[in-house]
């Protein structure tokens, strides 16, 4: 398979999400246990992106990253190629804010009275379909929503996607939001700290610099040569490591979902020279 480059990142977190070097340590987080942290404070949004405030959490978020990814990649917004570039969302739980209010409306004025307005944010291909539209971005746009397999997954379906030489870019964002107290006693997997990150995909290297990305079928390694992470926190991981890597140092990551073990993701920088 042709590699893949981490061309663009960006990412959202909330207080407590762990940073790149106490992820490094593999393991779960000590925060996850009995918490639920929010982002509070959504940053605001530049002002090519109209209707933003009427947007759910979940676009918010993955508007704010994936715009923030483009730009870092050189992608122009709109995007002029757009049909070139896919979009790959990987969430569980985007839509159950609104599917919550939903019902709250349904239950206080009855269900031929509850706002027009909440529905298409109760559909969860939604986050993947607004922000896509927001950058002009007309490939392929998929959601995936796989419990506690959905960035390992996600980071797969992408790379699959790059490899069918139907694109030359893709966006995956991730997008894990804090479950309603509502629903907390009903779902077997549940974010337990909120984030929102989207990294671009590319066959090349943007100006010698970036991450080259592989994904592996697990097979007869050790776990010990793994870094294993929850998979809430894997394209997040990827995104600070983009950041983080000013390419002076050689940086070789092996990293894996600590509930997921089909896939390992390969982080590399030390290739880039001889591949740019």
């Amino acid at each position: 398979m042709e590699p893949v480059y981490i061309t663009g990142a960006g990412c959202l977190r909330a207080p407590g999400f762990r940073s790149l070097a106490e992820m490094l340590g593999g393991g779960l987080s000590p925060e996850r246990e009995n918490k639920f942290l929010r982002i509070e404070d959504i940053p605001p949004a530049p002002p090519t992106l109209k209707r933003f405030k009427r947007q759910s959490r979940a676009v918010q978020l993955a508007a704010l990253v994936t715009g923030e990814a483009l730009g870092e990649a050189g992608i122009p917004v709109p995007c002029p190629d757009g049909d070139k570039v896919a979009m790959v969302v990987g969430t569980d739980d985007a839509n159950l804010d609104a599917i919550y209010k939903l019902n709250q409306e349904a239950e206080a004025y009855g269900v031929n009275n509850t706002s027009p307005g909440l529905f298409p944010d109760t559909v969860l291909n939604v986050t993947a379909g607004q922000t896509a539209i927001y950058y002009g971005l007309s490939g392929p746009n998929v959601t995936i929503s796989s419990g506690s397999a959905t960035s390992i997954r996600s980071l797969q379906y992408a790379v699959d996607l790059l490899a069918s030489g139907s694109v030359s870019h893709v966006v995956v964002c991730a997008v894990h939001l804090a479950v309603p107290e509502i629903f907390r006693d009903n779902l077997r997997y549940q974010t337990h700290i909120e984030s929102a990150a989207s990294l671009v995909l590319s066959k090349q290297p943007l100006n010698g610099t970036g991450l080259r990305m592989s994904m592996k079928t697990r097979v007869n390694e050790s776990r010990a040569d793994i870094i294993e992470i929850e998979d809430e926190e894997l394209i997040a991981f990827a995104a600070l490591a983009l950041k983080e890597n000013d390419g002076a140092q050689p940086c070789r990551l092996k990293i894996g979902s600590a509930a997921e073990r089909q896939y390992t993701v390969e982080l590399d920088n030390d290739v880039l020279t001889e591949d740019a």
